[in-house]
């Protein structure tokens, strides 16, 4: 019970056998490195995504990346946010359509989420990949 976990030891958590009442916030490689590629953090971004996908009031891009800020920062993306991921999720698309064992290999890895088989294979890891972007904002880890 005394053993950190490595990914908290990434962001710099006290032992568990001291208590801490203010840590020293950091931002460093193996953080980002953490929240793109720990099977923790790339099953949440399926999870989410598959979340997104299904609310059938999220009809297009915009308001299921409006939808995704709201959920993850509490505000709406800025234009240059969304412009970029927009081009980041169109190429992800392209990307997926032509991979397919790619596709199935972020769907089906990672975790114990299965993704609903009923929604567009291709555009669930497209937005996944974009839902990973979202999750490794700095923002999204450090509340101002």
């Amino acid at each position: 019970r005394t053993f950190l976990h490595p990914m908290l030891t990434n962001f710099d958590a006290p032992s568990r056998d001291e208590c801490t009442a203010d840590r020293v916030p950091s931002n460093s490689p193996q953080q980002a490195l953490t929240l793109l590629n720990d099977p923790e953090f790339v099953e949440a971004s399926k999870a989410f995504a598959a979340q997104l996908l299904s609310d059938k009031s999220n009809a297009n891009f915009e308001t299921r990346l409006r939808t995704a800020y709201q959920k993850a920062l509490a505000r709406a993306p800025s234009k240059i946010e969304s412009d970029g991921l927009k081009t980041f999720f169109e190429q992800q698309t392209e990307y997926y359509r032509t991979n397919e064992a790619d596709t199935k290999l972020l769907l089906t890895e990672n975790g114990n989420f299965i993704p609903p088989t009923t929604l567009d294979q291709v555009e669930l890891a497209a937005w996944a990949q974009v839902c990973r972007v979202i999750l490794n904002l700095h923002e999204t880890i450090t509340r101002y």
